[in-house]
């Protein structure tokens, strides 16, 4: 009986200890990355799909779209970007309160700037209109 108690409480150790660090390894990012695409509609957005430099210069020259997105040290999204056909699209510049949670957003897209602004739990302080 006290084996497999002692086999179960190993067992899990070892679980959590693969997902610590499968979580860490996500965490880890390059200071700047290229993607295909982003998931979800709240910020700091999710850029899906990384590719390469290389392969961001291919889809521009086809006339594609791509973003590029930019990481502080400790792996926090600051700022992305989006090209269309080689040009600017959008630009969503993003700061984080001490805590880590979203501070603030700034999206500039069609010549338009605008701020959402957030309290240290997260929740959005105001209706920024069309802005997500």
């Amino acid at each position: 009986m006290k084996l497999s108690v002692l086999l179960v409480a190993l067992i899990g150790l070892v679980l959590a200890a693969l997902a610590v660090g499968v979580s860490l390894a996500k965490a880890r990012h390059d200071p700047i990355e290229y993607y295909m695409g982003w998931r979800g509609y709240r910020h700091p957005i999710t850029p899906e799909h990384r590719i390469t430099k290389e392969e961001a210069d291919a889809l521009t020259a086809r006339g594609a779209a791509y973003l590029i997105g930019h990481y502080d040290g400790g792996g926090k999204l600051t700022s992305v970007v989006k090209l269309y056909r080689g040009k600017f699209f959008f630009e969503y510049l993003y700061a984080y309160h001490p805590n880590g949670r979203l501070q603030r957003a700034r999206i500039t897209r069609a010549g338009q700037v605008t701020v959402l602004e957030y309290d240290a739990r997260g929740r959005k302080l105001a209706d920024a209109g069309g802005a997500f």
